[in-house]
């Protein structure tokens, strides 16, 4: 008995020391409405890292959970060829700073969003988010619907969380008290990053090693361990069902693409946005997972580019 008691002290006082600057448990989540214009200021100045190229009308990349602009390395020079491409790494990611405020929310990522098309006066740009960052790019759409002049020209939706869902495996455990903590610290990174890309992919096989080696680096940057595990926890908000009844007040064009062996996000979330944002345009990618701006390239750009040159033809 008394070497169980030493035991689970011993690791608590593990667990103590790698949850150092990282709380086990985040406040509530404010509402959406709080994060809207005007209604929430940021707590600090979030300077968020871009990666600019060509010239044009402005295309804004938002990446997934655990991913950073390297995920786009195979989409941006083929769009930069005539659009302003920005790729964005979101607060906790890449090379964005990472604080320990406990404010990972994809409300809190949009405002971010918000602000940063706001502040380089961005107009007519294209806001292409997946996964978490498609959570993230439908809550941003729906804050620059309030911004007069419009700012934004359309919107691209890939494998993006948007309603209540099952999470993966991965998510769970991170988001674990005590679990998530001991996990990310005592697995190595690429590790980590291998075995949640093999969950992503439909083919296994074809995980590239750049992007493991790309991924496991941020998650090891600066505080990125702290960042990755709080939002895990606040990848759904609890509200999530009051913020989809928005989705319909999205005006601007929608193309919503989807791997259909996707794993991650049921493709029953496609058909779900497909039906609630008027107008918009389901494609599904063959032999891809989760990712196929990473898995299939190939067949996701030709989709992108006939989308983009629809809506800037139209519009000019």
């Amino acid at each position: 008995m008394a070497n169980r008691v030493a035991c689970m002290a011993g690791l608590l006082i593990v667990c103590g020391m790698f949850l150092s600057g990282c709380a086990v448990l985040d406040q509530s989540i404010p509402a959406w409405q709080s994060f809207a214009k005007g209604t929430r200021p940021a707590t600090q100045d979030i300077k968020l890292y871009a990666e600019k190229s060509g010239k044009g009308e402005p295309i804004l990349f938002i990446h997934g959970f655990g991913n950073d602009t390297y995920t786009w390395r195979h989409i941006v020079p083929a769009l930069a060829d005539n659009h302003r491409t920005i790729a964005l790494d979101l607060k906790g990611f890449g090379y964005s700073p990472k604080p320990a405020d406990h404010r990972y929310s994809i409300y809190e990522q949009a405002r971010l969003v918000r602000d940063y098309i706001v502040a380089n006066d961005l107009h007519n740009v294209t806001l292409i988010g997946h996964s978490y960052g498609g959570g993230v790019a439908l809550v941003a759409s729906i804050f620059l619907a309030q911004e007069s002049p419009p700012r934004q020209a359309a919107l691209v939706l890939i494998d993006s969380i948007a309603y209540e869902q099952e999470l993966p495996s991965f998510i769970k455990l991170l988001a674990t008290p005590l679990l998530g903590p001991l996990l990310i610290n005592l697995i190595p990174a690429e590790t980590q990053v291998r075995d949640v890309m093999k969950e992503v992919f439909y083919h296994d096989e074809v995980i590239p090693d750049d992007a493991v080696a790309a991924y496991a680096h941020g998650l090891f940057t600066g505080n990125g361990r702290c960042a990755t595990l709080t939002t895990a926890r606040q990848i759904l908000p609890k509200d999530l069902p009051s913020l989809a009844e928005q989705y319909g007040t999205i005006r601007v064009p929608t193309l919503i693409v989807w791997g259909r062996y996707d794993e991650i996000v049921p493709i029953t979330n496609a058909n779900r946005l497909n039906s609630a944002i008027a107008g918009s345009r389901l494609a599904l990618i063959d032999n891809s997972g989760h990712a196929p701006q990473e898995e299939q390239p190939a067949l996701l750009l030709p989709l992108v580019k006939a989308f983009l040159r629809q809506v800037y033809q139209q519009s000019n």
